[in-house]
């Protein structure tokens, strides 16, 4: 059965390339069992959607824009400890998409938007090589606790920030 409204095409298809995710490796996966698990049409799938890693990209720019738009996080008012938590605890909401993006060999797209981001937020407060400084670092802590398993808390991810970076953000 097709969808008939294409109100949330791009949230039924990224929701059947994770499903599929689970199964099957990202390589693996064709459009054509995205669009039939999605149960839209291919024109529909490319009228929203380039590929399979454009898929993933929209993910990760949506799930950014809603921590960004509802979190209430402040680099300038929230103390290092605080900013870290409430990073963190977002990103471990995600960490079951984010370990099939770790399997699928595409961190480099967590990596961009981690990036983009920091960039646009501190680059022109603290420049450009302090503001890849910390956009490496937090990357790297995180993509570390993927490659882990996701095991230790928010708390505790914030905890260790803390002690090697000794600087306020």
């Amino acid at each position: 059965m097709r969808i008939q409204s294409e109100k949330y095409v791009d949230e039924y298809i990224i929701n059947a390339l994770f499903n599929l995710m689970k199964k099957k490796n990202f390589e693996d996966i064709s459009i054509t069992e995205i669009t039939n698990k999605a149960g839209v049409s291919r024109n529909s799938f490319y009228r929203n959607f380039n590929s399979k890693e454009d898929i993933v990209k929209r993910w990760i720019k949506d799930i950014t824009d809603c921590f960004l738009n509802t979190s209430d996080i402040n680099y300038k008012r929230d103390d290092t400890q605080e900013y870290f938590i409430k990073l963190f605890t977002h990103l471990e909401k995600y960490k079951d998409h984010a370990i099939l993006i770790y399997k699928a060999n595409l961190t480099h797209l967590l990596k961009e938007e981690f990036e983009s981001r920091i960039l646009k937020i501190y680059e022109k407060e603290y420049g450009s090589y302090k503001s890849y400084f910390l956009a490496g670092g937090i990357f790297n802590v995180y993509y570390y606790w993927l490659m882990n398993g996701g095991k230790e808390t928010p708390e505790e991810l914030a905890s260790n920030i803390n002690k090697y970076l000794k600087i306020n953000i």
